[in-house]
C-alpha cells in the first residue's frame, strides 16, 4: 500500500477518494453501456478497435474541460440522441440524459474560449452570465 499525504483540511481524503472512484466507476458503467449499444448494432468489434487507439485517461486531460464547455451546445443534443438509441435496444438511458443535463449548464458558453477555472465556475453555476468574457 502506498500512502499520500494531502496536508490539508478535514474532508480532503474523502473528496479525493470520491472524485477518483466516481470517475473510475462511472467510466466503467459508460463503457458497458457503449459496448452494449455497439453490440446491439453489430459494431462492437469496430468500437474496440477505435477504443484501443486511446492510451491515456480523459481524467488527466484537464485542458479539454474548456473545450468541452465550448462544445456543450452540440454535445448535449447528441447525447439525447444516444439516450434514444440506448432505450431502443433496451439499455438504460438515464446516464446519457444526466450527461446532457450537465452539458446544458454550459449552454451560455457556446464556442467561448474559457480557461479551466471559468469552465468549472460555469459548470457549478457560479459564472456571471453578464461577464463579457
Amino acid at each position: 500500500m502506498r500512502t499520500h499525504f494531502l496536508g490539508g483540511g478535514i474532508g480532503q481524503a474523502s473528496a479525493l477518494k470520491l472524485a477518483y472512484s466516481s470517475y473510475q466507476k462511472v467510466s466503467r458503467v459508460l463503457a458497458a453501456v457503449a459496448y452494449g449499444a455497439a453490440e446491439s448494432y453489430g459494431v462492437a468489434d469496430e468500437l474496440l478497435v477505435i477504443a484501443a487507439k486511446r492510451a491515456r485517461s480523459y481524467l488527466v486531460e484537464t485542458d479539454y474541460i474548456p473545450k468541452t464547455a465550448a462544445r456543450a451546445w452540440r454535445w448535449g443534443p447528441e447525447l439525447e440522441d444516444a439516450a434514444a438509441l440506448l432505450a431502443e435496444v433496451g439499455l438504460p438511458d438515464s446516464l446519457m440524459h444526466a450527461a446532457a443535463a450537465t452539458l446544458a449548464r454550459w449552454d451560455a458558453n457556446r464556442d467561448e474560449r474559457l480557461d479551466i477555472a471559468e469552465a468549472l465556475e460555469a459548470l457549478r453555476g457560479e459564472r456571471d452570465l453578464d461577464d463579457p468574457r
